[in-house]
């Protein structure tokens, strides 16, 4: 049976994280088994650029793979599955979850990202607690 357009994408995703871990010495991280392991490893990563260097090569990079990662975690640790919408800029990956009060939910992961890119240097902590609350797996907490 061929390969659908969601397994492809998943399958590059996985395989694009997997090598970025090997390259960053965290192979040996089991994301299956805690997928917030990983998180000191990336969050190192970003602190340690220069961003006034990056051209567009490097932020597309940047954006992808910080995007895998937040798909990983909502994957792993909460259930989420793709569904490929299509808008105004073309196929749009978007993770499913069943939010905390039973509904159902659309995340995109590279819009999650695009967003925080908006700081610099962005803080990958607060892009996945950003998909968490649109995700809704998470109230917020406003006290």
């Amino acid at each position: 049976m061929p390969e659908t357009d969601l397994e492809a994408w998943e399958r590059g995703r996985r395989e694009a994280l997997a090598a970025f871990m090997v390259a960053l010495d965290a192979g040996e991280v089991d994301l299956e088994a805690d997928p917030l392991a990983f998180l000191p490893y990336l969050n190192r990563f970003v602190a340690d650029q220069d961003y006034d260097a990056f051209d567009q090569d490097d932020w597309r990079y940047l954006h992808a793979i910080l995007a895998a990662y937040i798909a990983d975690v909502l994957i792993r640790k909460y259930g989420a599955r793709w569904r490929l919408r299509h808008d105004a800029r073309g196929p749009n990956y978007m993770l499913v979850t069943i939010g905390y009060d039973g509904g159902e939910y659309e995340t995109s992961p590279m819009d999650i990202v695009y967003h925080g890119l908006g700081q610099v240097p962005p803080v990958v902590t607060r892009m996945l607690a950003t998909a968490e609350l649109t995700a809704h797996l998470v109230r917020r907490y406003d006290g």
